[in-house]
């Protein structure tokens, strides 16, 4: 495919017809117009040659925002492209797009296998393609396969940050709500009560768990009974006794408790019953970029390449993103749970050390 760059007068160059995204969050474009009037547009678009002059292939949000921020030429790479490869490239551009919720990209996902069956026959193939984990684009398309157009609408978008704006279901309570919660009606009203009430993180994935668990019992007796509950930190089960010896001083979350802070006493939890109580020594934001060593060393014992291992069987292969940041909590135990010990009678060895 021949290709060139050049300057091209921003009149002579059209919007994208076949761009599968319609609509541009207003003050993202108008951040983008900003930078590009102060230092201009660093990142030069791809176009094609249509008649008259040049269509966008990919950039049409600095496309947008150069207009906007009066621009009479910008840089563009030149290169022939089919229809079909211009909604291909647009499709997989759409799902690395940072403010796109994961209903979007699993609409995304499920158009290229719609449209281009033989290059993308299953969810592998996606994945691959993309740069994610298989089950990433599983958890994206069951958004959109089970679960009602309302609900969807109330997810968030997956940004850095992982900030939720007001109003928005977090990503990881909105595929807890599609793999337990089957019935539409219900996906709705759980859905709908977690924003109102504005019930986010661990607590928020512990009622969807408990409403399916409990599916005769009122959702609103069900978040009282949570919410109004002693806070409390899950943790796997092979970890207990690692916790319990002081090996494990640290636990990694996707998602904490607000109420969880340094010097609060919190229920270490294993569902039913709790097994300890625990201070909180400390609470910080981390990429998993920047853990180190020491830190997978608090978290159990483990190396470092030990640890990221555990990650993902945890949340999933592929979870272990560098730029990701989660909630570190260090602790220490001060007290042991005298039920747990009937349970852990019960509980085989060989579980507790797996």
């Amino acid at each position: 495919m021949s290709e060139y760059i050049k300057e091209i007068e921003l009149k002579r160059i059209q919007p994208n017809r076949l761009n599968p995204r319609e609509e541009f969050r207003k003050e993202a474009l108008d951040e983008l117009a900003d930078s590009i009037a102060h230092v201009g547009l660093l990142q030069p678009l791809i176009v094609r040659p249509v008649d008259k002059g040049y269509e966008v292939v990919v950039g049409e949000r600095r496309y947008r925002a150069s207009h906007q921020a009066g621009l009479e030429k910008v840089p563009a790479i030149v290169r022939n492209y089919t229809d079909d490869q211009v909604i291909e490239l647009n499709l997989i551009e759409n799902i690395h797009r940072e403010d796109l919720s994961a209903v979007e990209k699993g609409r995304t996902c499920l158009k290229l296998m719609e449209m281009f069956p033989d290059k993308y026959p299953n969810e592998e193939s996606v994945a691959k393609r993309v740069g994610v984990s298989q089950l990433t684009v599983k958890d994206w398309m069951k958004l959109v396969t089970d679960m009602p157009a309302k609900v969807q609408r109330l997810v968030a978008p997956e940004t850095v940050s992982r900030r939720v704006p007001e109003g928005k279901l977090e990503y990881t309570t909105a595929v807890r709500i599609a793999r337990k919660i089957k019935e539409p009606r219900k996906q709705l009203k759980v859905a709908e009560t977690l924003v109102k009430k504005g019930i986010r993180g661990v607590v928020a994935r512990q009622i969807v768990s408990e409403v399916a668990r409990r599916p005769e019992k009122p959702i609103e007796e069900i978040v009282k009974e949570v919410v109004e509950s002693q806070v409390r930190i899950p943790f796997r089960l092979g970890t207990i006794e690692s916790v319990l010896n002081g090996t494990k001083t640290q636990i990694s979350l996707k998602g904490l408790d607000s109420k969880v802070r340094k010097d609060s006493i919190v229920k270490a939890d294993l569902y039913e019953p709790h097994f300890a109580d625990i201070r909180i020594k400390d609470v910080l934001r981390k990429r998993l970029g920047d853990f180190t060593e020491e830190d997978a060393k608090r978290e159990g014992g483990y190396t470092l390449e030990e640890f990221k291992k555990m990650w993902e069987d945890t949340y999933g292969e592929g979870s272990w993103d560098p730029d990701e940041r989660v909630d570190v909590v260090r602790f220490e135990v001060t007290k042991l749970n005298p039920k747990f010990e009937e349970l852990r009678r019960r509980i085989s060895t060989r579980f507790l050390l797996k």
